[in-house]
């Protein structure tokens, strides 16, 4: 049975959610900003977990991780990154005011493909120190 980053798809999903939520602000402020990003941290948990568990997401097309190969499981989290920017910059064209700042948008969209790494390499191995029945236990995979 394969196992999937859950809880680290939902940490990561609602700290790039929190950041995507200040771009907001940002952008639109005194414009019903939040209103128009609140949506943002849980369409995030879900654009990370499909990053994160690229072998689930591919699972939907019958091809897995080990056909791909590594550059081929990179450019599936690129694709993945590209549909949460035009996410972000669909959801700002509805909005119909000012929008977000393209550049805001590609922040986000590299730190959706960059996501696993992160965890791996850096918030992961944090949260090990500070929480480590939560890593003995498997909650928090790394």
């Amino acid at each position: 049975m394969a196992s999937y980053y859950i809880m680290p798809a939902i940490i990561m999903g609602a700290i790039i959610g929190l950041v995507e939520l200040v771009f907001v602000h940002q952008d639109e402020a005194g414009m019903g900003w939040l209103g128009h990003g609140l949506h943002a941290i849980p369409t995030m948990i879900l654009f990370i977990f499909a990053s994160m568990n690229v072998d689930f997401a591919l699972g939907f097309f019958g091809l897995s991780e080990a056909k791909l190969g590594l550059w081929g499981v990179v450019g599936v989290r690129a694709i993945i990154a590209i549909l949460a920017t035009l996410k972000i910059g669909a959801a700002a064209a509805i909005a119909g005011r000012v929008g977000e700042k393209i550049y805001h948008s590609l922040i986000i969209g590299v730190l959706v493909a960059a996501a696993p790494y992160i965890w791996l390499y850096g918030i992961g191995k944090l949260l090990v120190n500070f929480w480590p029945k939560a890593w003995q236990s498997g909650f928090l995979k790394i």
